[in-house]
């Protein structure tokens, strides 16, 4: 099973392949270099899930359907309810 960063660097190479545009080459080696140095927080982030996943096994906490909703866009829902006021 790989990784959202490893599909997208894999897809980025047949990009890549497909252009004859240096310049845009050059765009595409630049971003999978960023995405190459992300990796860390890409592996921090997959333990941090894991150890988190483990403990609530371990104390018997419920399943989150919407844990990543909950986690990492809760941004979104302070903005939804400001609008609705």
């Amino acid at each position: 099973m790989k990784t959202f960063r490893q599909n997208l660097h894999i897809w980025l190479e047949e990009q890549k392949d497909l252009s004859e545009n240096i310049e845009i080459k050059e765009v595409f080696d630049n971003v999978q270099k960023y995405i190459k140095s992300k990796e860390k927080d890409e592996e921090h982030m997959v333990n941090a899930s894991y150890q988190k996943g483990y403990y609530d096994g371990e104390m018997k906490r419920g399943f989150k359907p919407e844990h990543y909703k909950q986690t990492y866009k809760i941004h979104e829902l302070f903005k939804n309810i400001l609008k609705k006021q």
